[in-house]
C-alpha cells in the first residue's frame, strides 16, 4: 500500500511522498566446503596382492617391449632390471617374510593394547616397534606411512577390524592373556612361545 501525500501548510499544497530506501538484503554467508575424509587404508590380502604384483609385472613387460621398439634401449634396459629384480628370490622372499611375520605383529597389537591401558598408545607403538627390530623382525610394510609403529598400529586396526585370519585373531586373544598378566616385562618371545603352544595343545614343533 502506498503512502498518503504530505501537505505542507507553508506552500499550501500536498509535497509528494519520498521514494522509500531500499532494503539492504542480509549479507550471503558463504558455504564453506567439508574438508575431504582422508583416504582409507586397506591391507591387501596376500593371494590379491600376488594377483596385482603379477599384473604389474605383466604391465612391465609390455613397457619394456615398446621401448625397444621405439629405440630407447636405455629406458628399456631399467624396466628389464625392474622385471628381472620382481621375479627374484630377493622379492619373493620380502612378500614371504610379511605373511611369516604375522603370529609376532598379533603378539606385538596384544602388547599394544595391554601397555595402552597403563599408558600411551602410540609410545606403545613404538616400544613395540623397537622390541620387534631387536628381534630382527621387519615391521609391517603396508600403511602408507613413513614410521613403523604407526603401520604396526594399522596392522592391530586391521586386526581388530577382522581383516586378517582368524587363526592371527586367536594368536592376538591369547598373547593378551599373557601379556595382561605383566605387561611392562614386554617378553615378545616368551608371549609367542606361549600363544603358539596354546594354539597347537602344547606343541611347538609344528611352527618350527
Amino acid at each position: 500500500m502506498s503512502a498518503l501525500p504530505i501537505f505542507d501548510e507553508t506552500l499550501r499544497e500536498f509535497l509528494p511522498v519520498p521514494a522509500p530506501r531500499p532494503v539492504a538484503a542480509a549479507p550471503t554467508r558463504q558455504r564453506v566446503p567439508r574438508p575431504a575424509p582422508p583416504p582409507s587404508v586397506r591391507l591387501i590380502p596376500a593371494v590379491e596382492r600376488d594377483e596385482h604384483l603379477s599384473h604389474f609385472q605383466s604391465c612391465l613387460t609390455r613397457l619394456k617391449q615398446t621401448l625397444e621398439e621405439a629405440g630407447s634401449a636405455a629406458d628399456a634396459a631399467t624396466v628389464g632390471e625392474l622385471v628381472a629384480f620382481l621375479h627374484s628370490p630377493q622379492a619373493a622372499k620380502a612378500l614371504a617374510d610379511e605373511r611369516d611375520h604375522r603370529p609376532v605383529y598379533a603378539v606385538a597389537a596384544a602388547y599394544i593394547d595391554a601397555l595402552a591401558a597403563v599408558s600411551d598408545e602410540s609410545a606403545a607403538a613404538q616400544t613395540l616397534a623397537r622390541k620387534l627390530i631387536a628381534l630382527g623382525y621387519d615391521l609391517p610394510k603396508q600403511g602408507g606411512d613413513t614410521r613403523g609403529w604407526k603401520r604396526l598400529l594399522l596392522w592391530r586396526d586391521n586386526l581388530a577390524r577382522g581383516l586378517m585370519p582368524a587363526d592371527m585373531r586367536e594368536t592376538y586373544q591369547r598373547a593378551l592373556t599373557f601379556a595382561r598378566k605383566h605387561p611392562t616385562a614386554v617378553d615378545v618371545k616368551a608371549a609367542l612361545d606361549h600363544a603358539l603352544a596354546a594354539g597347537n595343545g602344547g606343541d611347538l614343533t609344528r611352527h618350527i
